[in-house]
């Protein structure tokens, strides 16, 4: 579920990662997503070129040392196929049937798998000239 991030002028606003060249806008990262779990110092963020639909911006908020296997799901997520995911997951909602099967295929991949797996927040803020940007924050667990 979509939460809404505060105000990227805020105090709990307190690094800005800047988009890929040619923009190199300066996007607002939380330093906390959601609130009461602090964004780790050593977070590794990535912004992706501005969309249609404004920026997505992955926040792996594990340690820098990352199995390789988080670097292609991190690829995978900002790839256009997952940006189109994201979208259509925050702005339509999955109906209960897929959700029942992603929930099964989450229990089936835990017991199949022994690194850790990720959990995924999805978070909506807007810049402060009204550029909406889609944050999904990445925490290892287990």
């Amino acid at each position: 579920m979509a939460e809404t991030l505060p105000n990227p002028a805020s105090d709990s606003t307190t690094r800005f990662e800047a988009a890929p060249d040619p923009d190199g806008t300066l996007v607002p990262i939380p330093s906390e997503a959601p609130q009461g779990r602090p964004v780790r110092d050593d977070a590794r963020i990535t912004v992706s070129p501005r969309q249609e639909r404004g920026y997505y911006v992955q926040i792996f908020n594990g340690p820098p040392d990352a199995p390789g296997e988080f670097d292609d799901f991190l690829t995978d997520v900002l790839s256009e196929a997952g940006q189109k995911a994201i979208e259509d997951a925050l702005f339509q909602g999955a109906p209960a049937v897929l959700e029942f099967l992603a929930a099964a295929a989450g229990v089936l991949a835990s017991v199949l798998t022994t690194s850790p797996l990720l959990n995924e927040q999805f978070f909506r803020g807007t810049m402060d000239d009204g550029t909406p940007v889609t944050y999904v924050v990445l925490t290892p667990t287990g």
